[in-house]
């Protein structure tokens, strides 16, 4: 830093201290009243289409925190991060940025005349970013200081006191205040692509449909997969995932396979060179175990995946047995241990290896089971994205969602803000459907595939919305499933989608009542569903869901197996219930069959009131709660 410099951020001062740092064997600083403070690298979640020397944003204490990779800001080599790699976050000007640096040396204390104006250019690092050279121990030892406004140069957006000192237990706390309404809430979808989560507003979403091959559309940008008929409305099919410039889920997850399967088959032929050998030494079999975690991690709606996943795992597990009573048997038994592994353990495992190859072609063929196309609203056009899947509808306490970052320029997306859930360890980046696009080229499809305002009707539940379904007479569903059989149930009479969570269960309670959970403090009777409906029971999942139903003012939980998505069906299609069907529920909860596709799909829309009612003791929300 020069004197000049110096002086303006510490007064008079005839000394500085600088916070030093190194990146590879380079050693940087800032003046001490930048650096707020010094953390471990927390979990960060990647925010698509930024500068590449971004990470992505953290959550720190309720604050949204851009993490930048100072070696690539300033064009070095990365590297992985170790036990001593630290991010300094920064302060300027009350905006904060995290810096992932090597790791921090000390605080040094710096006499001004002790430092130089910077020179041009040091090393390929761009003067912008110095404020000054320091040289100590008689100048064996160089500091470069370096100046926070300009290697900081993406930063949050000037925000108030109150926004930045958010945090995330205030959400319960919020929602039942006195007089506080609907306007405190934020209704949102959320969907995944990799690992990050993303949501839209719910009053922007209009359905959720299963992946099918669109028509191509000449000219188009590569991200542009073609358009559908839906309804007689031409709806543009985007591929969000190639947008963002990411692999597409086929490839991510034949990488993350092709990976698996190099290790896998490396650690098998060193097991196999050491059998041949007779080297028990080097009989190393943590390789099964590492594979069945892989394994047991994967999950798909194909049951073509599923079923090739449960062969893999089924021979793994063959072989890791028998390998763990060969080694057993070493000293009792050699020659036998030497068998088992020549005879038993080697050939599962090669087996395993061989058809790992496989699942590439397999993957290829079904993820898209797994993936869905939300239909936005983009300033009154409808446009299908398509995402790796949906997770749930969500209520967000607005004071949970903050401003989102400055990125940088050049980003085709558009984030209206970052909700911070489950005291900051769930992030979640809301897109701005209206600002979604910048390219021309979707522009002009945009233009050509138009639709009037009129028909963007949105997914929320006022009355005039109804309305309008019904003058074109269609019912909105929400759609689940239990087993291989499909239901329905009018969107209107759902509030919200949440994942599965703590049941307690309540003494006396019918069988099919699972108990109550809390919902940000409120107590909510949970049924479950297959019992109700006297299907098999069967153990949650993470694909697992509770669908809150609203009744007469009144709200309970139904527990299903998985969500599929949001379904309009025509009057016309809407059949009244036969006196018998397939999945053997009882029609009292049957309010009509929805046929889709021409008849090829099936869905049962079910009566709420019904569901919700016993026989003998009313409303099983009253019920449970006098239990």
């Amino acid at each position: 830093m020069s004197t000049a410099t110096i002086e303006s951020h510490s007064a008079s001062r005839a000394e500085s201290q600088l916070v030093t740092f190194l990146l590879d064997e380079e050693e940087f600083g800032f003046d001490i009243m930048n650096v707020q403070e010094i953390i471990r690298v927390p979990k960060v979640s990647r925010v698509p289409r930024t500068p590449d020397y971004v990470e992505g944003i953290a959550n720190l204490r309720g604050i949204v925190l851009p993490i930048v990779d100072t070696r690539a800001r300033f064009g070095m080599k990365r590297v992985e991060d170790t036990d001593r790699t630290r991010v300094l976050v920064i302060d300027n000007n009350g905006v904060r940025t995290g810096l992932r640096v090597d790791r921090v040396r000390q605080v040094t204390r710096v006499s001004n005349s002790d430092i130089e104006h910077p020179p041009t250019i040091i090393k390929g690092i761009n003067a912008d970013y110095l404020s000054g050279v320091v040289k100590l121990d008689k100048g064996k030892r160089i500091v470069m200081a370096l100046n926070p406004a300009k290697v900081c140069q993406v930063n949050l957006r000037q925000q108030t006191v109150e926004q930045t000192q958010t945090v995330a237990h205030s959400s319960e706390l919020a929602i039942h205040k006195a007089g506080q309404g609907s306007q405190d809430i934020e209704q949102m979808v959320t969907f995944k692509l990799g690992s990050e989560e993303f949501a839209f507003r719910i009053e922007r979403i209009r359905e959720i449909l299963r992946v099918e091959e669109p028509k191509e559309v000449p000219d188009t940008p590569k991200y542009v997969l073609g358009v559908l008929t839906v309804r007689g409305q031409i709806l543009p099919i985007i591929d969000l995932r190639c947008l963002l410039q990411q692999k597409s889920l086929a490839e991510e997850l034949c990488a993350r396979f092709e990976r698996e399967h190099l290790s896998y088959s490396r650690s098998l032929e060193t097991l196999s060179d050491s059998v041949a050998k007779r080297n028990d030494v080097l009989l190393d079999i943590a390789f099964f175990e590492a594979a069945k975690e892989q394994f047991n991690a994967f999950n798909s709606s194909s049951q073509a995946l599923m079923e090739s996943i449960a062969r893999l795992r089924s021979d793994n597990d063959k072989a890791h047995r028998q390998a763990q009573a060969a080694l057993k048997l070493r000293r009792a038994s050699p020659q036998e241990s030497h068998r088992l592994m020549e005879q038993e353990v080697i050939p599962l495992a090669g087996k395993v290896a061989n058809n790992f190859a496989k699942l590439e072609e397999l993957i290829h063929q079904n993820i898209k089971e797994d993936q869905r196309i939300v239909v936005v609203d983009a300033k009154g056009t409808l446009l299908g994205l398509v995402v790796d899947h949906v997770n749930e509808v969500l209520n967000v306490p607005k004071n949970l969602i903050d401003p989102p970052p400055q990125m940088g320029s050049g980003s085709s997306v558009e984030m209206s803000g970052i909700a911070k859930l489950e005291n900051g360890a769930r992030l979640i980046m809301l897109l701005d459907s209206d600002k979604l696009f910048q390219d021309e080229n979707l522009k002009d499809l945009r233009q050509s595939t138009a639709v009037g305002s009129e028909t963007s009707t949105t997914m929320n539940h006022e009355a005039t919305d109804k309305k309008a379904r019904s003058a074109v007479g269609e019912q909105q569903l929400v759609t689940f499933k239990l087993g291989n059989e499909e239901f329905g149930i009018p969107i209107s009479q759902i509030q919200e989608i949440d994942r599965y969570s703590q049941v307690t269960r309540v003494p006396r309670a019918p069988e099919f009542v699972l108990g109550v959970t809390n919902l940000r403090g409120e107590v909510i009777p949970v049924i479950d569903t297959r019992r109700r409906f006297g299907i098999e029971v069967k153990q949650p999942d993470d694909r697992t869901r509770i669908i809150m139903v609203e009744l007469a003012g009144t709200k309970t939980g139904l527990l299903v197996d998985s969500v599929s998505q949001v379904l309009n069906i025509a009057a016309q299609d809407i059949a009244p219930p036969p006196s018998a069907i397939e999945s053997g529920i009882d029609n009292e909860f049957i309010s009509g069959i929805g046929k889709v596709d021409n008849g090829k799909r099936m869905v049962v829309l079910l009566n709420v009131e019904k569901i919700l009612t016993h026989k003998e003791h009313g409303s099983l929300v009253e019920m449970t709660a006098r239990q």
